[in-house]
């Protein structure tokens, strides 16, 4: 029997099934495997406020990363995982089977000890999402099911459990597909959706995190990260939970992408409970990005000599000439000839180490900069476009919407210094 036939045989959708309305939340599953989430396999129920969300643009990526950035944490922990979504709602990811990419959400809820800011966190996502101001809720919370915060995690917990016994007692049978028990929704896969700009951006800055540790540049990865949060700040997501859920999401998808380029990041992984304490006593942005530079710094303790001289070859010397001569401008001919390596070289580790090319860096590098100046000065976009190396203003416009998916006025107009 195949994992895909033990998930919809009638025995395992009457567990679900049962899990579903002993924790009286959704429940769904899906295959996750490096952060990518395929088409939900089972699923029982859907609040309102979701169905809303996945109306909106935006709103079902926002939706998608909020649970595969849980569910790879759930799976790497192999133990359920209480986290905050992208509107401020409780869920909990669980792994379905030992050795399978099967995950289990259960959600969203209302903790009963967390009630007293759940309207305006909803109102302040949907403010996020819509980019505008709301004077109410777009949609009625009264089906959000209000429990207490451990009741989820423990029924997952107790789920979890059931479904491995009952996997490995049933590993060795083989039996027809059945038809799934009715109410349950079984989908199949369908073609990805092109992602948007803006959804592209937002993907884009996890790569450019990755790269900075690796290059040992923990000063710009705090950058990267100070800058998400201002904007999530300045865009409507004023909850501390907001904020907390924000640097979670970052921080293990980051630590997903330090494993693909060689690094060890498994000291930093036994550390994240501890971050997660961090996190969750943080009190303002400032303590929230030392916590996540102390789990950061977890990469330092364990890349011995050897894994710095193989798997990650002149990446700190490489990204250092890119900031040093961000603006008078370097090319991959200057930077291969002083590392003595080929041009061809370094594309290709950068593409399938980082996922992005050495213009991609050095343009992600430069809108990073710019973005931090429209925040802070009311400089014209043009004296923007010459500090980070760019003296052509249409250019400079050209590069910021490819990266950021808006134009730099539309980004000062939300974000910015109106100075």
């Amino acid at each position: 029997m195949t994992p895909l036939e033990f998930l919809r045989s009638d025995a395992v959708l009457a567990l679900l099934a049962r899990a579903a309305t002993g924790a009286g939340v959704p429940l769904s599953v899906h295959f996750v495997e490096r952060n990518q989430e395929g088409a939900r396999i089972v699923g029982w129920g859907q609040c309102a406020a979701c169905r809303q969300v996945q109306s909106l643009p935006g709103g079902a990526s926002a939706c998608r990363l909020s649970r595969t950035t849980a569910a790879s944490m759930a799976l790497r922990q192999r133990r359920p995982m209480p986290f905050i979504c992208h509107l401020g709602f409780a869920c909990v990811s669980a792994p379905v089977l030992p050795g399978e990419k099967f995950v289990m959400t259960f959600g969203p809820f209302c903790p009963m000890e967390e009630q007293r800011s759940l309207e305006a966190d909803i109102q302040a996502g949907f403010e996020n999402l819509l980019e505008k101001k709301l004077d109410a809720l777009p949609v009625s919370l009264d089906d959000i099911h209000r429990a207490p915060a451990a009741s989820a995690p423990a029924i997952a917990e107790w789920c979890m459990e059931a479904l491995q016994a009952a996997w490995k007692s049933a590993a060795s049978a083989v039996a027809p597909e059945p038809l799934p028990a009715e109410g349950v929704i079984v989908s199949t896969p369908v073609p990805r959706r092109r992602a948007t700009p803006r959804e592209t951006a937002a993907a884009g800055i996890v790569p450019a995190i990755v790269a900075a540790l690796a290059g040992g540049s923990f000063q710009q990865a705090r950058s990267l990260l100070q800058g998400d949060l201002e904007e999530l700040h300045r865009s409507g997501g004023r909850s501390l939970d907001q904020r907390r859920a924000r640097v979670a999401t970052l921080a293990s998808a980051a630590l997903e992408g330090l494993a693909g380029t060689g690094l060890s990041v498994e000291a930093a992984w036994d550390a994240y409970p501890v971050f997660m304490e961090a996190v969750t006593a943080g009190e303002n942005d400032s303590a929230l990005l030392d916590a996540t530079l102390r789990l950061f710094s977890f990469l330092r303790r364990s890349a011995t000599r050897e894994q710095a001289e193989v798997s990650l070859p002149n990446y700190p010397e490489l990204f250092a000439l890119v900031n040093e001569r961000l603006v008078e401008g370097v090319t991959l001919e200057e930077v291969a000839a002083q590392l003595g390596e080929t041009p061809s070289a370094i594309s290709h580790r950068l593409k399938r180490k980082f996922g992005m090319s050495f213009s991609d860096y050095v343009g992600r590098i430069r809108v990073d900069r710019a973005k931090r100046l429209f925040r802070e000065t009311g400089l014209s976009v043009a004296a923007v476009g010459l500090r980070v190396g760019i003296s052509d203003q249409s250019n400079f416009a050209r590069l910021f919407k490819k990266v950021e998916g808006v134009s730099p006025p539309a980004y000062r107009k939300r974000f910015g210094n109106k100075g």
